[in-house]
């Protein structure tokens, strides 16, 4: 008796009871303002609580990955980072050698001699200068990995860089997106890049983070995919994720459509609560330069339809899952150009 009066009392004991019993009898999930990080308005669904890093030294984050358990990010305000998941962060790289980097990827097991080294796809000035993949290697030092050739435009915008998924078609290589031609580049070991595809056809698109769907996707399994948008769309749902052929050929049928700027998306692994094995997509919404509202939100995809997951973003830039917690940048969540790595973690 005691402990239930301790319950009544306690409202988040009181919610997450609630919470517990509608998993339990296999009802809904309400919603519920679990946590307020430092921006205002950032919620997710009750068994899950959303919080914003402090990252001291750190801008706007852009891109990530995971590096030896930590998140490696890149600052739109330059330079590369690692930090921990309790907010330390140690510099890779600074600005004065990096200056504009976006995507990022850890080198795999048979790239090369390159296996742990770090990747980056970074503008040599500002966004609409050339976009090239630098190398950092285990000791600090950058060098110049790969020129990116013209593809009817230079290769300006820069956007995500991904390692193909091992043991499926695209293994092997390295591939960045840029927006400015429209174009997804394919590099080799030796660092040759070459035009993979050019999809600016029937109208021009700003393409945004390659992911490759896993063997059990009942769509697209083994292919790679590519959040995009038509650049002239204004703020209807006209987003998209694009399914990419090994041949480079973007397929008619898209993935997933409905979105206004699909940014980062990944697939939960199995412990994820409730949502085990789910597609989770970020959307950025209208970007903070158009409207100060956070209209950027996550979506989880149930039985093909894209629901609303956690909402009060920004402008979310990259999504992946680190273990039971969803990783995204928002390199606008305290407003223009002062961002924050969000984190959110199941609590079941």
């Amino acid at each position: 008796m005691n402990f239930l009066k301790s319950i009544s009392r306690n409202p988040f004991l009181l919610a997450a009871a609630i919470a517990i019993a509608m998993l339990l009898a296999g009802l809904p999930i309400v919603r519920s303002p679990l946590a307020n990080a430092a921006g205002k308005g950032l919620d997710v669904e009750v068994p899950y609580e959303i919080n914003a890093l402090k990252t001291p030294g750190i801008t706007a984050p852009y891109y990530l990955q995971e590096k030896d358990d930590n998140i490696l990010v890149s600052d739109q305000a330059g330079g590369i980072f690692s930090v921990t998941f309790g907010g330390k962060v140690t510099e890779v790289a600074g600005k004065a050698k990096i200056k504009s980097p976006a995507g990022l990827a850890v080198g795999p097991a048979g790239f090369g001699t390159y296996a742990g080294q770090i990747f980056v796809l970074a503008s040599t000035g500002d966004d609409k200068a050339p976009c090239e993949v630098e190398r950092i290697d285990k000791s600090g030092a950058v060098s110049s990995f790969a020129k990116l050739p013209d593809a009817g435009a230079p290769a300006s915008g820069c956007r995500d860089l991904e390692f193909g998924a091992a043991g499926g078609p695209f293994a092997g290589k390295l591939y960045a997106a840029t927006s400015g031609n429209t174009s997804i580049y394919a590099i080799d070991s030796s660092g040759k890049a070459t035009v993979f595809g050019t999809y600016d056809k029937p109208v021009q698109f700003d393409l945004t983070t390659i992911r490759f769907a896993p063997a059990t996707d009942s769509k697209a399994a083994n292919q790679m995919l590519i959040g995009m948008r038509a650049t002239m769309a204004g703020a209807s749902k006209v987003g998209r994720i694009a399914i990419v052929a090994p041949d480079g050929k973007m397929k008619d049928d898209v993935y997933l459509v409905g979105f206004i700027r699909p940014t980062g998306f990944a697939w939960s692994p199995s412990n994820f609560g409730s949502y085990g094995g789910d597609l989770f997509i970020a959307d950025t919404g209208k970007l903070v330069a158009e409207s100060d509202n956070r209209d950027g939100g996550v979506y989880r995809v149930d039985k093909g339809l894209a629901r609303p997951y956690a909402a009060g973003l920004m402008d979310p830039t990259d999504l992946k899952f680190f273990g039971k917690k969803i990783v995204i940048c928002d390199p606008a969540e305290k407003g223009k150009g002062q961002g924050a790595i969000v984190i959110i973690s199941s609590l079941l």
